[in-house]
């Protein structure tokens, strides 16, 4: 059966001349689909691929999507993988971004078991913006492991994990169990349950969340999207993972 035609190829209405847009989809345990995303990328996203997980297993035309199969499981991303998951799918992202695509937005649009999020992304106006500016995407991410544990993880400076702490002991009252820094994560265990929150700490969570982006923002850094790529959904895995970025002329 021959692929189906790429939605890419076809002329626009009239209406809608820019931005084009395209896919990125986490599937099963081990795959990464690119939909409707422009040839020429494929070899920079196999680069950030390896560059942040390691092997490719196989590759492959999958309904005219190009599809990597990783070795490995990146998106169950518990215990020992937990860490190289988020810098794989901040590398893709990232890889995106300097490529001149930016995230739309990540979301949840099916209803099967053990889904992940899909990644829509559109290109950046050509004329806002230079060279220097695709370059230097600026990111790290935030997870928030199990019920009690936030982590920091490729924090571009000391100020990020300091303005994450300020977060935590202002607005989190049952405050900081442990802190631990490792090969380029600082990871906060909390008392308590803040992703698994009963009575009053519903309320003091958010509280933590809230003053955590605003001291992120007085860094000059903004929420770029919030990506479910963990499989399941019990109680004991992980929540959506926050992706920062450095507002620039290529993003604000």
């Amino acid at each position: 059966m021959s692929a189906p035609p790429s939605y890419s190829k076809l002329p626009a209405p009239h209406y809608l001349q820019s931005p084009r847009v395209c896919c990125i989809t986490l599937n099963e345990g081990d795959k990464l689909r690119l939909i409707g995303v422009p040839n020429e990328l494929v070899p920079h996203v196999r680069a950030g691929i390896i560059r942040s997980w390691g092997k490719i297993q196989r590759e492959q035309n999958y309904s005219g999507a190009h599809e990597f199969k990783m070795s490995g499981n990146p998106w169950w991303g518990y215990g020992d993988d937990h860490v190289p998951a988020r810098r794989l799918i901040v590398e893709v992202v990232r890889t995106m971004a300097r490529q001149g695509w930016n995230l739309v937005q990540s979301a949840d649009v099916s209803k099967k078991e053990n889904d992940k999020d899909s990644l829509f992304f559109e290109t950046v106006d050509p004329n806002s913006i230079v060279g220097a500016d695709l370059m230097q995407v600026d990111m790290f991410s935030v997870s928030f492991g199990s019920r009690d544990k936030l982590r920091v993880i490729d924090p571009p400076s000391l100020d990020v994990v300091a303005v994450v702490r300020q977060a935590i002991k202002t607005q989190w009252r049952s405050g900081i169990s442990r802190e631990e820094e490792s090969k380029g994560v600082a990871m906060f265990k909390l008392n308590g349950y803040p992703w698994y929150p009963q009575a009053e700490e519903t309320v003091y969570s958010r509280m933590m969340l809230s003053q955590l982006l605003a001291n992120l923002r007085a860094l000059g850094y903004k929420l770029y999207t919030s990506v479910d790529i963990s499989a399941g959904g019990s109680e004991s895995q992980d929540t959506e993972t926050w992706i920062f970025r450095r507002v620039g002329n290529a993003w604000s």
